[in-house]
């Protein structure tokens, strides 16, 4: 392996590592200012329309005078096969939801993907009415409740009854809503008004790196595009034409509220919350924040209802769950080099099916990757041997034109073409794998599937470092965790420098770049040590799988005379 591809892999390591925290946030931040302009564009006449049909004649604001809180607090319970819910009438809201079929961070108990905490600004709760603010204060009544569904009510000084029903469906990873919302009074009504779409979701690593408010938007051609909002980002509101649905998001699971009418939604406002539970206009320390949706204006006629549907979604970020439900897989995303991801975790799936570790496939996926490359490999190796053969001549050519480098240079490509050499080849094989690399980070990293995959030993979760023990000491850059995998692989990549052809060391800089370049098995390890295990056993694999191809190549380069 030359010094250039060398100095290419650092660089492009280097570039991962601060692409996540520092670069992507940028990125996020101007394509969605570029999708909302663009949007407010192409669609300014819509918007026209759908505001024209929402706003009602009348301009008179119905206001809401009291909030009921006399009612008794009540907690209802219900479930299906996958989803245990809690329900308080306060606000008619979900107080907590638990994923029967997995467990949370430290696999110790069932995964509480919203948390209990003692909040007043639930999930479903209507946070306001007709700009009517802490209308999730609102005590309703029970009036209907079974082991899958219940339904809950309460009447308005205004003549404004509300009811909400809500229902789990056997086997889903949703929760049904419907609320009805009935006019009472001889008069037309103008109505609007908050739901709660999220809020205190479970963390699965660290907040800079796992959570978001997460909107899609409707960007035409059946096409969704996925808004994140990160914490560090609020507060946040968006008012774009074609918001579908909104929510909240960690690395492997979502809530999201999405309505069934597209015309529904008038903006998206997210905000953070302090660590006394109360809503700031500022990011949040802990990451915690609230996502409500807020409608356009509606009218209800005298002594009529109307009927607003929605699906919320509480599940894990799975493909063949996602797609069950219409536009959700825009949540599926991988960066820029998603249809690799997608690709790569669909070759992974299928070896599991075959051998149920991921660990294996990752190793399987490695081995046939080296093999469609080892043409390139044994090419580039070959013109590297070639080149260190040459190397008494290509002396000789400096000697002789020292003063003329152009003709050196000149002289030079000549020698090349006459032995069939190219400098530059040594790259290409790295070069070519480098976005398989990349793309399988960001798939370790974010698919499901990798969420606490085992594969052997002390290796029990792919998506994280192998983390053996932990010391009682701290080294700089590094922590206090003993990970196995990048100390394996910096031996191997220390034998594989031995093995690889190169230059002699003719001159004082040429040893001080041999010198440099021994550093680089270092370099790796501190790139990747941190790095999700399932990468390392990856990068490892292909280590070792090169030493092979270099011993074998160096077998057949003995034959090779000038």
């Amino acid at each position: 392996m030359d010094k250039k591809a060398l100095i290419a892999i650092v660089i492009c390591g280097i570039i991962m590592i601060l692409y996540y925290p520092f670069i992507q946030p940028l990125f996020y931040s101007k394509r969605d200012i570029q999708v909302q302009e663009t949007k407010e564009e192409i669609t300014s006449e819509k918007e026209a329309d759908i505001k024209s049909e929402t706003q009602p004649e009348s301009t008179t604001t119905t206001q809401i005078t009291r909030v009921q809180t006399d009612i008794p607090l009540k907690e209802v319970v219900i479930e299906n096969e996958l989803l245990k819910t809690v329900w308080t009438n306060e606000g008619a809201a979900l107080q907590s939801i638990e994923l029967k079929q997995f467990k949370d961070g430290e696999r110790k108990k069932v995964l509480e993907l919203l948390k209990n905490k003692d909040t007043k600004y639930r999930p479903l709760a209507i946070e306001g009415i007709n700009q009517k603010t802490d209308f999730q204060k609102q005590h309703y009544n029970i009036v209907e409740q079974s082991s899958n569904k219940i339904v809950f009510a309460t009447s308005l000084e205004d003549g404004v009854n509300i009811i909400k029903k809500i229902a789990l469906s056997p086997g889903k990873y949703n929760i049904n809503m419907e609320i009805t919302l009935e006019n009472t009074t001889d008069t037309e009504l103008p109505l609007s008004y908050n739901i709660i779409a999220s809020s205190m979701i479970t963390h699965e690593g660290e907040v800079s790196a796992d959570i978001a408010s997460v909107m899609g938007l409707d960007v035409g051609n059946n096409k969704i595009k996925l808004i994140h909002t990160a914490p560090k980002e609020l507060p946040s509101k968006n008012e774009s034409v074609g918001i579908i649905w909104a929510g909240s998001t960690n690395k492997y699971f979502s809530t999201i509220l999405k309505p069934a009418s597209t015309d529904l939604v008038k903006l998206i406002n997210t905000q953070a919350f302090d660590p006394q539970g109360n809503l700031i206009n500022e990011k949040s320390e802990l990451g915690d924040f609230m996502v409500t949706l807020e409608t356009n204006k509606f009218s209800i006629p005298p002594h009529d209802t109307i009927n607003h549907s929605y699906i919320y979604f509480t599940g894990p970020k799975k493909e063949e769950i996602l797609g069950q439900y219409e536009t959700m897989d825009a949540l599926l995303s991988y960066g820029w080099l998603t249809s690799i991801s997608k690709a790569l975790l669909y070759f992974l799936n299928i070896v599991y099916k075959a051998v149920p570790n991921y660990g294996v496939s990752i190793i399987i996926l490695t081995i046939i990757i080296k093999a469609m490359l080892f043409p390139l490999t044994r090419k580039s190796q070959m013109s590297m041997f070639r080149m260190q053969q040459l190397q008494p001549m290509i002396s000789q050519l400096k000697e002789k034109y020292k003063h003329d480098k152009q003709r050196q240079g000149k002289e030079q490509v000549q020698l090349f073409k006459k032995y069939r050499v190219n400098p530059m080849s040594g790259c290409l094989p790295m070069l070519l794998q480098l976005p398989v690399f990349i793309a399988l980070f960001r798939t370790l990293q974010l698919s499901f599937e990798m969420r606490q995959a085992p594969f052997t030993l002390w290796i029990n979760d792919l998506s994280r470092p192998d983390t053996l023990l932990y010391l009682t000491f701290s080294i700089p850059f590094i922590g206090n965790a003993l990970n196995i995998l990048p100390l394996i692989m910096t031996g191997a990549s220390f034998a594989q420098m031995k093995i690889m052809p190169k230059a002699p060391a003719t001159d004082s800089q040429a040893r001080t770049q041999q010198k440099m370049m021994s550093f680089m098995p270092f370099m790796f390890a501190f790139i990747l040590y941190h790095m999700p295990s399932g990468l390392t056993i990856y990068w490892t694999t292909s280590t070792i799988l090169s030493i092979i191809e270099s011993i074998l190549i160096r077998k057949s380069t003995k034959k090779i005379k000038f």
